[in-house]
């Protein structure tokens, strides 16, 4: 069965199965006169991009640029991997998140101080360093031009993470949004009907201001579709540019209420899974937590935690 699915406008959508599930980690062909990927996913995806990439014809000396939204594992872990295979490319991140593709075995440290499970690898596989003179670090809104009249432009978005970026392609009226709008559970999606999607606070640097500073950075731009990484286009932008800026807040608002009153990490897991069953109000047969990893919910407690310790 095919992981391929092709989006219209030269855009190719690449299901790279992050965590071994299907529907949870997207990546992105981009096609102009060059090409990009956005997003590599974690280190054991890459047999599925490859695959992907493959299925499309397109051939990795042919590939210009690795777009990674973000430096965390699940998105980025499968860049130095990949980037030993294309001879001609350059892996675009954040400034800020230079360091630590530079520096595997900081970044997984990093990771595995607030991700650390028995299975850890089985979950990201084993991530390698990408060399100095392979990065390129745009700065806030500088374009990267792909040729055939298709010119992507970069924006630091901080929020879910200080070093994010998204891709605006005005090419296929799309943004390449990352994380910077939460993250869509496809499955869950495909049960309720419509698209079910929530904001992700892990640590170590979520931060809500500049969360909703980058929502409405995306707002200006109005785009007609979002590529999100977790998972897959979304058309009803306007819908999202309403949704995510109040479930952060009435998120961030609940824990920080908790903590105020001497509550726990445990607490905080249950105000986060609070808003998400209100999400879900229509469906009261319905358990999230069937449906939603709760890995997911204790990690991003745990940036919710340090988020009110820092204010």
């Amino acid at each position: 069965m095919s992981n391929v699915v092709d989006l219209g406008n030269r855009v190719y959508q690449m299901d790279v199965y992050g965590e071994g599930r299907p529907g949870r980690t997207s990546s992105y062909l981009i096609r102009g006169s060059k090409m990009a990927i956005f997003e590599t996913g974690a280190a054991n995806c890459h047999e599925r991009l490859l695959s992907g990439l493959a299925e499309l014809d397109a051939r990795l000396s042919e590939i210009d640029y690795v777009i990674v939204s973000h430096v965390h594992l699940d998105h980025a872990g499968g860049a130095g991997t990949l980037i030993k295979k294309l001879p001609n490319a350059r892996v675009v991140v954040h400034p800020e998140g230079a360091k630590f593709l530079m520096d595997a075995p900081r970044l997984e440290k990093g990771v595995r101080s607030v991700y650390d499970v028995p299975n850890f690898y089985e979950i990201f596989g084993q991530t390698e360093s990408v060399s100095k003179e392979l990065l390129y670090t745009p700065a806030d809104e500088e374009e990267i031009d792909l040729g055939g009249g298709r010119v992507i432009k970069i924006y630091h978005t901080p929020g879910h993470a200080r070093h994010h970026i998204i891709a605006d392609d005005p090419f296929s009226k799309g943004l390449f949004c990352g994380d910077a709008l939460g993250i869509v559970y496809y499955p869950l999606s495909s049960i309720i009907g419509h698209d079910f999607i929530f904001y992700a606070t892990p640590p170590h640097d979520y931060d809500l201001d500049e969360g909703i500073v980058s929502c409405e950075k995306i707002g200006k731009l109005a785009p007609e579709k979002l590529y999100f990484s977790h998972f897959g286009v979304i058309t009803d932008v306007e819908d999202i540019l309403r949704r995510t800026p109040v479930f952060m807040k009435k998120l961030t608002g609940g824990a920080g209420e908790v903590l105020a009153r001497g509550g726990a990490l445990k607490d905080v897991e249950e105000v986060y899974w609070k808003c998400i069953a209100d999400q879900l109000a229509e469906f009261s047969k319905l358990n999230c937590r069937d449906h939603i990893p709760e890995i997911d919910i204790w990690v991003c407690s745990q940036g919710l935690v340090k988020y009110h310790s820092k204010k």
